[in-house]
């Protein structure tokens, strides 16, 4: 079960103000929404916050005997990565110390008051599972929702192999809320600690679970990193088509139209200075990971990712032409099939020479 730490890295790139200045904005595209009201999709949100805190501690033992015969999976999980269990000795010790902690009651006391009613987050779940049948129909359906308390190891976790999702309901609490600002979380990534994200970073957490099983990077440079996480956001994309980028991608608004505006020359100032093809660790965290804004100075942090998920789609584009005209499958087939061409090519430069024709 893995919970991603949230990571915090600047975007320091005074270069680009200047070009992005004089860039043009790219026009919006209109989402591709495939026909899904046939496929069958029941996702269940199972409240384990409220499970593990009703475990009474006079009979620990045989409540959690209990909790893992209903939920063998999440619960072994938990109890290894958030609460640290090593072995069954330590188990009793640490759940009744953590279950009396009064940090964790505070969080949980906050939890159900913030999440006293989840029913639109349901129904966002629901089409992110109806899209996951729709696009992996051999793949065992996402049927469970798992909302519990991370105790701040991180803000996304999917297993869709084993049909579920997590909701961190901790890392939801708000912008400004005392914890995060005692971890001294930043606040670019405290912005999306709240239940309009929390459906957009469930579909990410899939999204990244499907790419690491099934795409390989062609190399350790600038370019082959865009190019995994733009995988990775594309699957994001077709999971929620209906979700807004913003929330996709944990900009505002006005920074989704900012990475809009300043694609093309980001593209531009990367291949002018021969960076897409750099090793340099520095410079690509630069790009490809999360990081404040200053549109005085810069594009977003992790503008890369958006200019590798750019890339993708260009390539989408193309290939889903082509397979139609062809006329040999029908419409899911093409989608399905799409999906296997992004995940299984690893040369950078065939999404490259799509994308700059198409630019």
């Amino acid at each position: 079960m893995q919970t991603p730490k949230i990571i915090n890295i600047f975007f320091p790139c005074i270069a680009l103000f200047g070009i992005l200045q004089a860039c043009n904005t790219t026009t919006k595209e209109q989402k591709y929404l495939p026909d899904v009201q046939k496929i069958e999709a029941n996702i269940d949100i199972i409240r384990f916050d409220q499970m593990f805190f009703s475990i009474d501690t006079s009979r620990l033992e045989a409540d959690l005997i209990s909790l893992k015969k209903q939920h063998p999976s999440f619960t072994n999980g938990y109890l290894k990565t958030v609460l640290g269990v090593g072995n069954s000795l330590q188990e009793p010790y640490i759940v009744k110390g953590y279950l009396s902690f009064a940090d964790a009651k505070y969080t949980y006391d906050t939890v159900q008051k913030v999440f006293d009613n989840m029913a639109q987050i349901e129904k966002e779940l629901q089409d992110l599972a109806r899209h996951y049948s729709y696009y992996f129909p051999d793949s065992t359906p996402i049927t469970k929702a798992y909302a519990y308390l991370s105790e701040y190891h991180g803000d996304r976790m999917a297993q869709p192999e084993d049909g579920f999702v997590g909701l961190p309901l901790d890392m939801s609490l708000g912008n400004g809320y005392p914890a995060y600002n005692l971890l001294k979380i930043p606040l670019y990534d405290q912005r999306t600690c709240n239940k309009a994200h929390i459906v957009a970073k469930a579909a990410n957490a899939v999204a990244q679970s499907i790419t690491a099983r099934h795409c390989q990077k062609g190399g350790n440079h600038l370019i082959d990193q865009m190019l995994y996480n733009g995988k990775y956001m594309y699957l994001t994309d077709i999971l929620i088509p209906s979700v807004a980028d913003s929330l996709k991608f944990g900009y505002t608004s006005y920074q989704m139209e900012y990475c809009r505006r300043g694609e093309l020359s980001l593209y531009k100032h990367l291949l002018k200075n021969e960076l897409f093809y750099s090793g340099d660790s520095k410079l690509i965290l630069k790009y490809v990971n999360k990081g404040p804004f200053k549109p005085e100075f810069d594009l977003p942090g992790n503008s890369g990712t958006w200019l590798g998920y750019r890339m993708v789609m260009a390539f989408v584009k193309f290939h889903k032409n082509r397979l139609k005209q062809s006329g040999q499958y029908n419409v899911r087939e093409i989608d399905q099939m799409i999906i296997a061409l992004v995940m299984q090519e690893k040369e950078p430069q065939k999404f490259l020479q799509v994308y700059k024709a198409a630019s």
